[in-house]
């Protein structure tokens, strides 16, 4: 029998694990680790960061809680479907200047909803129309970020990191005191490497200078948007393999 997404709790459609002192990495548990992005949450002495906020079919919100979610700056990695769905329902939003505008007029074109988003990636039975007719919620940014802006959350900070490539407005999240990344799409430890560039806003020479750009960066620990985090020795394998692959 098909569920609808109203019948699932936030717990039960959301998981998390602890990965670094204030810090938890976040899922929809039901979504493969292909489809479904990793939300990163950093607890900050001021205020709290959440990178990304999922599809949006049930309320991360709620799974947070609303002593964590008063005092949170939601910033999205990039306008993709997978990683925004949720940002109405947090005040303080940000996103690269690139696509303010997708996020303030999300269709399921721009957000790559269509063909993205399929049945087969919920590992449970849900009405396909559920699916179907999803639509990703208005919310403009209320900060405009630009590459070197900072996220200060009082005790530590992220720098902004403009990846263009994935998208134009593709971001990462360094904390340069921890040499801890947030890496959005940009770079991860999915099998079939980085680099695709098959979405229609997405530029292989600009994913190539930005990777040229950021394989020097010293990194401890990657925490990337799709599947599990890995350290630095693996990050510059990463990026390095993929430059070499153009030469």
């Amino acid at each position: 029998m098909f569920r609808r997404f109203s019948q699932f709790t936030s717990r039960e459609w959301y998981s998390s694990d602890r990965v670094h002192e204030n810090i938890w990495k976040i899922r929809e548990t039901y979504i493969d680790e292909g489809h479904g992005c990793n939300m990163w949450l950093v607890r900050g002495r001021d205020r709290n960061l959440l990178f990304d906020t999922g599809f949006g079919f049930v309320s991360l919100r709620r799974f947070i809680g609303e002593e964590v979610s008063r005092n949170v700056v939601a910033v999205s990695s990039h306008s993709h479907c997978d990683h925004i769905g949720c940002n109405h329902e947090f005040e303080c939003r940000c996103a690269h200047s690139a696509e303010a505008g997708v996020l303030a007029n999300p269709t399921a074109a721009n957000t790559i909803y269509e063909p993205y988003a399929v049945p087969e990636m919920v590992g449970v039975p849900i009405d396909p129309l559920e699916i179907k007719d999803h639509r990703i919620a208005p919310a403009a940014p209320t900060r405009v970020l630009e590459d070197g802006d900072v996220i200060d959350l009082g005790d530590r900070a992220f720098e902004v990191i403009h990846v263009p490539g994935h998208s134009p407005g593709s971001i990462m999240l360094y904390d340069r005191a921890d040499q801890i990344l947030l890496s959005g799409d940009a770079v991860h430890n999915g099998s079939r490497g980085i680099g695709r560039t098959r979405w229609y806003h997405s530029d292989h020479d600009q994913y190539l200078a930005s990777c040229e750009r950021i394989r020097n960066l010293p990194v401890q620990a990657c925490h990337a948007g799709h599947y599990p985090s890995f350290d630095g020795k693996r990050y510059l394998q990463i990026v390095e393999e993929f430059i070499d692959r153009q030469q």
